[in-house]
């Protein structure tokens, strides 16, 4: 049995086939994306589900499903294996009867980004690399910068000037050199690294130039899938950025569909804030390709504010119609409001985390979500990451009291009865 059954690079565009271990990041043909292609036939053959019950909680219980060969290139911070919580306030209140929240906040740096840099920076240095760069809007430099500093790689990172200043900070503190990086629109950041690949043969970190990152993001839907008995949910939803965790997610399905050990695929859901919603606005118009939409200064979900998606989303929109989902826009309001309802459920979720809860309740009004799906909610980042929203929408106890036992007694009355 291999370590790896990953075997070769193809490229979205052109269908090229390329040599698996080459520092590459698009396609040097095309420009196109690149995506690695595995030995399903040998999967099939040598895996099953009983084969991983023993295996450490990690994403690197899944190895087999990834592209490294070689186990001492692995760089690991103990991400991956979050819990599949069963909600209880949030179910109650929109009315369904499992609704999971799989939560990502507790991730070695606070955010989901943890799976694909642990897998990204892995696949680096079994390339022998020893520097890379990568765009962040905080939590994916937070990320790589812890990882590639485990690992002994120089990482630069260009954070976007909206960031608010405690990812900025956390960049710095993992070790990584930063730069604030200007722009007018998420088009221009796309241009600029992609060219970097072609004239400067720059290795890059970013979601899907970077042909590993998403790879990890398969975990999901392994664990997800093993924790409710080796079934599918009916419905998965996940906030989307650049989109590298639904497209990961679904490859993930896909593949486990495939391989037989599910019977059905979920539909897969992405999320972006009204302000900015490129991919909703492309699904509803039927399209294949989103166009440049909204302006990200205009949304407190910081982290998935793009206005525009790298080559145009195909990626995030294929897992979308391919699966049967749908794509939503929430409004700040009701991210908030999201926000506190996973608090009652015990899950201190950012803004961009919390959209996906919102998209639920919306579809749930809809009925494009039916009371009786299987749903679950990605909670991709940690709230203490933007604390002041926390702080600014939860208003101050005006509650008090002396340190005697007659106040005591008087408080607890007035709350008890």
């Amino acid at each position: 049995m291999l370590w790896s059954y990953a075997m070769e690079y193809e490229c979205d565009g052109c269908h090229h086939h390329f040599e698996l271990l080459q520092p590459v990041n698009t396609c040097p043909d095309c420009g196109g994306l690149l995506e690695i292609q595995y030995d399903m036939p040998g999967m099939k053959r040598d895996l099953s589900p009983a084969l991983f019950s023993g295996r450490e909680r990690s994403i690197w219980r899944w190895h087999e499903f990834y592209p490294i060969s070689a186990p001492g290139c692995v760089v690991t911070l103990g991400e991956g294996g979050t819990p599949l919580i069963k909600s209880v306030h949030a179910a109650k209140e929109l009315g369904l009867t499992e609704l999971y929240f799989k939560n990502d906040t507790l991730l070695p740096t606070g955010s989901f980004k943890d799976r694909g840099f642990s897998l990204a920076v892995s696949f680096a240095k079994q390339l022998g690399l020893t520097r890379g760069l990568t765009y962040s809007s905080g939590n994916a430099g937070a990320s790589f910068a812890a990882y590639a500093s485990r690992a002994g790689i120089h990482a630069t990172v260009l954070v976007e000037y909206l960031a608010n200043p405690l990812k900025k900070a956390l960049i710095a503190f993992y070790g990584a050199h930063t730069a604030t990086l200007y722009f007018k629109s998420m088009d221009e950041i796309t241009f600029m690294l992609e060219k970097a690949v072609k004239e400067l043969g720059l290795y890059q970190f970013v979601n899907f130039i970077n042909p590993a990152r998403h790879e990890a993001m398969k975990s999901y839907a392994y664990e997800i899938a093993e924790e409710l008995g080796w079934c599918a949910p009916d419905v998965m939803v996940h906030p989307v950025g650049t989109g590298g965790g639904i497209w990961g997610a679904w490859k993930g399905y896909r593949e486990l569909y495939e391989l037989g050990w599910t019977k059905a695929k979920p539909r897969m859901v992405a999320v972006q804030p009204e302000a900015t919603a490129p991919i909703p606005r492309a699904f509803q118009a039927g399209k294949q390709r989103a166009d440049r939409h909204g302006d990200p200064t205009k949304t407190i979900a910081q982290s998935i504010a793009a206005d525009s998606q790298i080559q145009g989303g195909k990626r995030v929109l294929k897992a979308v119609y391919d699966s049967g989902g749908f794509a939503a826009a929430v409004s700040d309001d009701e991210i908030i409001e999201a926000m506190k309802l996973l608090g009652k459920d015990g899950i201190c979720a950012e803004p961009a985390s919390a959209a996906g809860l919102a998209a639920v309740r919306q579809a749930v009004r809809q009925g494009t979500i039916r009371k009786d799906d299987r749903v679950v909610c990605v909670i991709t980042g940690s709230g203490l990451k933007q604390a002041y929203l926390v702080q600014e929408n939860i208003p101050e106890t005006n509650l008090q009291l002396e340190a005697s036992y007659e106040d005591l007694q008087r408080l607890l009355t007035s709350l008890w009865g």
